[in-house]
């Protein structure tokens, strides 16, 4: 599996573990979940955001 193919997976498990704590009434655990995809989105598109030229 290549690198991005398991940052993908990574995001989808932790969709799937944020929407099920949030469906759960479990808000603080899904508050943290949401903030763990918005921090891994960050950091996937981060460097292209920083130096386009390089990609």
């Amino acid at each position: 599996m290549s690198p991005a193919a398991g940052r993908g997976v990574g995001q989808l498990w932790a969709l799937t573990f944020t929407v099920n704590a949030w469906m759960e009434g479990n808000t603080a655990t899904a508050r943290w979940g949401a903030g763990f995809l918005i921090l891994s989105f960050l950091v996937v598109i981060g460097p292209g955001l920083l130096d386009p030229k390089d990609r």
